[in-house]
Order: C-alpha cells, then structure tokens, then sequence
C-alpha cells in the first residue's frame, strides 16, 4: 500500500536547483519600462479564440469588461464593481446597463453602446458561423442584446438571471471595437488587438515578445509606466536568474519547491495568491474506444477511492493549496459552499478493489493523456497515483504530450483539461453547469469525454431557471448529485500563482491576472 510517507519518498528525487553564483541584483532605480518574463503567449489575444492561462494575465491591461473583480476589497474575487458599465439594473428578465461616456478605443474611436451589444452579439459568439463561438456558452441564454441608444445598452435573457452583471466581468465581457473588428476579422484582431485599458499593444510576437505602451487617452487613472515588455523566457532558471540579476523586474511560473530559493534574495519579493480555478482530468466515459472499460461507472468510483489526492498535494505544495473532497462544492460559490459536505468516494482502496472487481475490467491499459509541463506537480502526481492506481489492479498508462492538439487525439481514456475550472462570484453555474452542459466542449468537442445524461440535463434546466436562493440551492444539490453519479471527471487541486518582483516594486497580484495599473501596481 502507497503510504503518505511513500508518497515523500517519491518526491525527494525532484531536486533543486542553485544559483549561488548569481549576485545581489541591480540597484533600485526608476522604471519607465516594465520587463517581465514569461513562461510563454498565446498564439493570439482575441478575448475569447485566444482565452489561455498565458493570456488571461495578460487581457486586462489593454482590455476592459462591463463589469470588474475587485481583488483589493476582496483577494478571493468575491467583490464585483462597475467598469465600462457605470450602472445597471433588472427588471425581470431584462438588464439595463449604462455605459461609460468618453471611453475611447485604442484606435482614437469613442466606445458606445453598439461596441458593447456587438461584443455579446449572436453574430460574435452563438450564430453558427460565430467568430468566437467559444463565447457561446459563456453567453449562454442570452436571447437579445441592444443598444437602445448611444449609452445604453439591454440584455434580455430565456429566464431570469441575476449573475449577468458577474459573468460580463469576465473575458466574454471585454469589450472589443465593432468596426475595426469587423474590419480586420477575428485572427487579425487578435494579433493587433484593440481595446481600452490603460495600455495599449503596440508589438506583439507570439513567440518572442508582446509589448504594451500607456494610452495616453485613457478615460482613469494614467497607466503608472510608460512600457511593459512581456518576454518569454521557457526555462524557469532563465526567469529566476533575470529578476535576480535586474535584467527583468517581474516574473511568472516559480515551480512550488523553488520558492523558498528565490525568496531568499534581498531584492526579490513573492507572492503566493491564490486562482479561482481548479485542475482537473476527465474520464473518457463513452464507448470509443468500443472497448473502453470505463464506461462502467464503478471502475471510474474505484480510480477515486484508490487515491490519496490528500496526501499528494500537501507532499507536493505543503499549505499552497488544498484538494477539494467534495466534487462542485467550493469556497468560490459563496453561500451555496457546505464546509461540511461529505466525501462520497473517499479515499479507501479496499473499497477501490472491491468496485474493480465488481467490473468486466481485466487489467488493460488504460491511455492517460497528458500535455507537458502544463500545470506545476501535474506530472509529477500523476506518476503517484498511476502508482496508487496499480496497487489497486489498475493499469494506467501516462503519455505526456508535448502540446493539447496531442492530447486531444484518440485514442485516450483519461485526459487533462487546459481550464480545469473558473468560477463566476458566488454561484455553482459555473464549472458545475457551464463546463459539463451538452454545448461545452467537453461534452460537444471531437475529443469529448461524455454525453450528459438526460437526467443531467432535466436538472440543469431547473437550476438555471431558479432564482430564489432556497429554489437554486436544492436545484444545485441535485445537479450535482446526479453528475457525480456519473463521474465524468476528478478535481485535483486549487490552483495557486506565483511570482517575484524586483523589492522596490509595489504590486498586489490579481489572481491569475497580472493587473499593472492602480490601485494594483505603483512604483516608488
């Protein structure tokens, strides 16, 4: 049996690295431009074809959404405030948003209410032939959006929804200029994308480099530095060694047991936040292959119980994060979170053998598709539990692959997402419904991993329709219930960033977002 002092002994072999050879650092001295190095860039920024980890730190800068996380009130994110909306208002099942007057584009284009309907617009995000049809479900019941004069802007939804004003504060909600984007087509805008934060793109090369330049013309507060370079840097030494050195003055993607390292150094701060998000793998839970043995449910329950998920992440990230027990019942949903809830598949592995041997399964390798370095520790746990998994009778076979377009390619019975979770402020409709519904991709793409069940579906249905609190909460509970009956996927752990800065810089980390403008950066 994999005990947790196994599962220690299994990390040792990780290492460290040393950089005594590296000095002090460059002295304190005034910023005009901002270096920060990065582990990689999307290929394009268009709000929504290009939504990524690795531009999602970056959108908000050049981006504006109707509505924005405050995470100075709140660093869990649980805090929503106007934006390029000043106002808004329901009556029933129709939003009243007032926009922002004297808003202007990059482009020297003053923003109304038609750029706003146009950015949550049938044509953009649900027509069949949509430009960014991803935003599809992220827009989900919206049935019209009007600008019903130059400032004001309706949205009217199949039924009643008062999260509309918390799903426009996130990337579907970043409002993008109707006629230049229509101008230039969604792949050109995202390569010169246009909106208008306090900084705008000015050279963007998706392999090399993305640089951003204040806008001069910005409605708020003046950007607080001139030019913010964006540069990759692949290797996690190369980064390390540049804000240690002064070459760069920030940077991302500090692997866990690297941290108390790099904090070590006098001119180098870190944070630790936390993401509202959490990786996750799916099972492939329909018959394709024909033979595919976890299409019984109870050889998926068996992979659960087998597994200490516990034990592994404090092995691998002490106190950084936790694993979640309880599948969709989360911190981020606010009132509906149960600290109390119980494990229904928890750890126990002679319940795991019990439910295999209940199965047809008869030790066949089970393909678990893995993309490369995507995630800190990922490959690295799964290695334990393909380890857990055997000393149960089952036999998992990891393929780590270099890129999703890999991963994605069948044959496969397991599979790692590349957005295990995001969250909208304070309620279960998102990663328990928007992420699983039949119109997700995981449930509708070529490498889709399960059909929702009818009953799923039924369920779905009240829940989205429900608006008293009691109502959606039972509603919740049910949807959730019958999709873990099902057990289409596992949650692993929360996700967490972390960074370092040059001492002198005074900057408050956003989530997952790296926000360089006030209240959230200022430079002494």
């Amino acid at each position: 049996m994999v005990t947790r002092r196994d599962v220690h002994k299994m990390i040792i072999g990780a290492g460290t690295m040393s950089f005594a050879g590296i000095g002090a650092g460059a002295q304190a001295q005034e910023i005009d431009t901002l270096r920060i190095a990065v582990d990689a860039l999307w290929a394009n920024m268009a709000p929504i074809n290009g939504l990524s980890t690795s531009a999602r730190r970056i959108y908000n800068n050049f981006y504006e959404s109707f509505t924005e996380v405050d995470y100075i009130a709140d660093p869990d994110g649980s805090v929503i405030v106007p934006k390029l909306a000043t106002s808004y208002e329901r009556n029933g099942k129709v939003w009243t948003f007032k926009m922002r007057e004297g808003v202007m584009f990059h482009n020297g284009v003053e923003m109304t209410a038609e750029d706003a309907a146009f950015t949550l617009s049938a044509e953009r995000y649900r027509n069949e032939d949509a430009f960014e049809p991803r935003g599809a479900i992220y827009s989900e019941g919206f049935v019209r959006v009007e600008a019903v004069d130059r400032y004001t802007l309706e949205i009217e939804t199949a039924s009643e929804d008062p999260y509309v004003p918390a799903k426009l504060s996130g990337s579907v909600g970043l409002i993008v200029p109707k006629d230049y984007y229509l101008e230039v087509g969604v792949d050109e805008f995202g390569l010169n994308p246009i909106g208008t934060g306090p900084y705008k793109v000015t050279t963007f090369r998706s392999s090399e480099i993305l640089v951003m330049e204040r806008f001069d013309d910005y409605w708020g507060e003046a950007a607080p530095v001139q030019t913010v370079e964006w540069r990759i840097v692949p290797e996690y030494a190369g980064r390390m060694a540049g804000v240690v050195s002064g070459e760069y003055d920030m940077m991302v993607g500090i692997p866990p047991d690297q941290i108390a390292q790099i904090a070590s150094y006098d001119n180098v701060n870190v944070q630790n936040v936390a993401v509202s998000g959490y990786t996750a793998f799916g099972f492939n839970t329909r018959p394709d292959p024909e033979d595919n043995p976890l299409v019984d449910e109870r050889l998926r329950y068996a992979m659960i119980q087998a597994v200490d998920m516990n034990a592994i992440v404090e092995s691998l990230f002490g106190d950084l994060t936790f694993h979640p027990d309880v599948p969709f019942n989360f911190p981020e949903y606010g009132p509906y979170y149960d600290p109390n809830a119980v494990n229904p598949l928890p750890y126990d592995p002679e319940a795991a053998r019990a439910l295999v041997a209940q199965t047809d399964y008869d030790g066949q390798p089970l393909l678990w598709h893995i993309t490369r370095g995507y995630y800190p520790n990922y490959e690295l746990a799964a290695e334990i539990m393909v380890e857990m998994w055997r000393e149960v009778g089952i036999n998992v076979e990891m393929q780590v692959l270099d890129n999703f377009s890999l991963v994605y390619q069948r044959p496969y019975h397991l599979i790692n997402f590349s957005n295990g979770s995001s969250f909208i402020p304070g309620d279960p409709y998102q990663p328990l419904w928007l992420d699983w519904n039949p119109g997700s991709t995981r449930a509708s793409a070529d490498w889709k991993v399960w059909d929702p069940t009818e009953e799923y579906i039924r369920l779905g249905e009240e829940f989205v329709n429900s608006v008293d609190f009691d109502e959606r909460n039972e509603a919740y509970k049910a949807l959730s219930a019958e999709w873990q009956r099902v057990t289409p996927g596992f949650y692993l752990w929360k996700l967490f960033a972390t960074y370092a800065t040059r001492a002198d810089i005074e900057w408050t980390a956003a989530s997952a977002e790296m926000r360089l403008y006030a209240p959230y950066l200022k430079l002494n």
